[in-house]
């Protein structure tokens, strides 16, 4: 064989194996990027919400309208593009005919091109703070959702020691009956007990059961993947409280750190340099052209023109746009004061809220929680000595299961009120991942 097609067939098989590892690299990485969302580990709270700001499809939708906005800032700094135009001159001469080429261009107008760069950039701050608000709302539906969760696993729990309960005084019962010690009324009442424990207990695990399944869907985890929280502990009683800020402080603090405000300022600049831009067209303004011209038709063959074209607006002084673009601002002034006055409502009503929920909680903490652990010492020791007043032991059961299951429904009440408080005061949604 030719020792140069020795040489090239060489290199090819070379570049062959490169572009082969190429591809096999590619495809490793795109591998890797999709079990990432299977593979990431869903422990905690802290790493649902990461999750849930990485994966959930209608945030990452709403990521894209950053890139548009960043487009519209490179849209409004470009410059405007040269015309060119080509002459043939005397065509009802072929034998003397001539030809000319031009060319055109606006320049930027002073007031209207920076205006429309700087009402660019005011829209992208807005949409940048619009997607913080929006991550924001998703990172406080995985919270409560979570609360929810964790409460409805306890009552599940308390549930099923109610049933355990039952079914000992039912067996009790049921043997007594066989000694005669007590009527078929009696296990009457017991079975019907522990059949209405059983339905309560069934109708918490689906109710967990749905609402497992609507955070799957705020955290945007794929179809084949179930969410494990089974191993998920008891959630700690509240603490003891600690000074709480005065409203004014959570109102200025949520006046600085809401996203929604950021926006609304945002949408405000960009307003009055859309109304700063739409004047500065009312006033005239020029267009170049240059043009170059080869005839035989006079002393010189080279025809070269420079010229200057000017726009003047005497018939159309852009009323309309002016109009429509002041009317835009005004309302979004109306729009930033509503929205600072109902966040500064809101801080006050959720910081009272709060309060009162911590309050009751650490009522039912001192009152309802050391009945609940003695309960089921006492019911075990009457279970023992046969000593049973069943209606009493059934109403007592029924009353501290209801109280138990009300103590629970405190504690995610003062969760779910803290996290409204941290919403609004601006927290959330500020640990957002790249798309």
């Amino acid at each position: 064989m030719d020792p140069l097609a020795t040489l090239i067939m060489k290199h090819l098989r070379q570049g062959f194996w490169a572009l082969s590892i190429v591809a096999a690299l590619a495809s490793g990485a795109d591998g890797a990027r999709a079990e990432t969302p299977a593979s990431a580990p869903l422990t905690d709270e802290t790493s649902l919400v990461r999750f849930a700001l990485a994966h959930n499809p209608e945030l990452r939708a709403a990521h894209w309208e950053q890139d548009i906005a960043s487009a519209g800032v490179t849209r409004a700094s470009a410059l405007s593009n040269p015309a060119l135009r080509g002459e043939w001159l005397h065509v009802q001469s072929p034998a003397d005919y001539g030809w000319g080429v031009g060319l055109e261009w606006t320049p930027p107008q002073p007031g209207v091109y920076g205006a429309g760069k700087d009402a660019a950039r005011a829209q992208v701050r807005a949409t940048k703070a619009d997607f913080s608000e929006r991550a924001a709302d998703l990172e406080a539906a995985v919270r409560r959702s979570y609360a929810q969760v964790g409460a409805l696993g306890e009552e599940i729990a308390l549930a099923e020691q109610s049933v355990a309960t039952r079914r000992s005084v039912y067996q009790a019962v049921k043997e007594r009956v066989a000694h005669g010690a007590a009527s078929r009324i009696d296990l009457s009442l017991s079975s019907v007990s522990l059949a209405r424990g059983e339905q309560e207990r069934d109708l918490l695990l689906l109710a967990r059961s749905s609402e497992v399944a609507s955070l799957e869907a705020l955290l945007g985890l794929p179809a084949d993947r179930a969410l494990d929280l089974s191993a998920r502990g008891t959630s700690e009683a509240p603490s003891a409280a600690s000074p709480a800020p005065s409203a004014t402080d959570l109102e200025q603090r949520a006046l600085a750190e809401r996203p929604q405000l950021q926006a609304d300022a945002a949408r405000s600049d960009a307003a009055e340099a859309t109304l700063s831009a739409e004047r500065a067209k009312r006033w005239p303004w020029l267009a170049l052209q240059a043009r170059y011209r080869r005839h035989d038709q006079s002393t010189y063959e080279n025809d070269v023109t420079l010229g200057l074209e000017l726009t003047l607006p005497i018939f159309n002084q852009n009323p309309g746009p002016i109009a429509a673009a002041e009317a835009a601002r005004r309302e979004q002034r109306d729009l930033l004061f509503a929205h600072r006055f109902n966040i500064e409502r809101e801080v006050r009503a959720l910081r009272a809220e709060s309060e009162r929920r911590r309050e009751i909680a650490e009522h039912y903490a001192t009152t309802i929680a050391p009945v609940l652990s003695e309960h089921a010492a006492l019911v075990k020791q009457a279970l023992a000595g046969l000593e049973l007043d069943l209606t009493a032991l059934l109403a007592a059961e029924d009353l501290v299961t209801k109280s138990g299951i009300e103590y629970l429904e405190a504690r995610l009440a003062q969760r779910k009120a803290e996290i409204a408080l941290a919403r609004t005061l601006g927290e959330y949604g500020r640990t957002t991942e790249s798309k």
